[in-house]
């Protein structure tokens, strides 16, 4: 074969892929579902938690990529001692799962603890569980535990299938192959929670106060 026909031939090949992959694209584009009302709306009380909103940098929601946020921090009256932070951001674009735990917290001098991994059952209403990711991260004698799950609104059992397959560029990730989306970090100090129990306690009590805020349409992971 000739360098001309090869030539050819590879743009032929190259021509097709990229024909194949804008009609998966165009396929497999997903609406993008609003939450029902405003992350605001969460009570400030969840069971024995009582919470207060606090301030986040304008540049930090900006590079968040986030189109509603809340950072709240919750404290249980039963134990004044136990406190934690509630982040939680819902991007319309799908763009904020650029900002997991596991890409954030190492670029900020965090080690991620693979002994402190924990998987809970978490009740999350019409006989359901939700599996919620408990993580470790150490930095120097510092150890910081993070709670994380996340939705995607909008996806469905094709568009799962399609943001899997090697075709999809990683620049379409966010733009075609996802619905809207949203993050759930819970973050406390490390010393507070060795088996999981009290993340449990706090999560069960947002998963029931969250449902009617979130879109009906969803798909819940928990790995970052």
């Amino acid at each position: 074969m000739t360098t001309l026909k090869r030539c050819g031939l590879c743009a032929a090949l190259l021509t097709l892929g990229l024909a194949a992959r804008a009609g998966l694209e165009r396929l497999d584009a997903t609406e993008r579902p609003p939450l029902r009302r405003s992350l605001a709306t969460l009570p400030m009380t969840l069971g024995d938690w009582l919470g207060r909103d606090v301030a986040v940098a304008p540049d930090i929601v900006e590079r968040a990529q986030t189109t509603d946020y809340l950072n709240r921090e919750y404290v249980d009256r039963r134990n004044p001692g136990r406190r934690l932070t509630l982040w939680i951001n819902y991007s319309e674009q799908g763009t904020n799962l650029r900002h997991t735990p596991e890409i954030c917290l190492p670029s900020s001098g965090w080690e991620k603890v693979e002994s402190q991994t924990r998987e809970l059952a978490i009740p999350a209403g019409s006989g359901r569980e939700l599996t919620v990711t408990r993580l470790g991260y150490a930095q120097g004698d510092l150890v910081k535990h993070v709670g994380f799950w996340y939705y995607i609104f909008g996806e469905g059992r094709l568009e799962n299938y399609v943001r899997r397959l090697p075709i999809t560029s990683r620049s379409s990730h966010g733009r075609t192959t996802r619905g809207s989306s949203m993050t759930v970090e819970v973050f406390y100090a490390g010393d507070l929670d060795a088996d999981g129990a009290m993340l449990a306690d706090f999560a069960r009590g947002l998963l029931a106060k969250l449902d009617p805020i979130l879109p009906a349409d969803r798909a819940e992971y928990h790995v970052p």
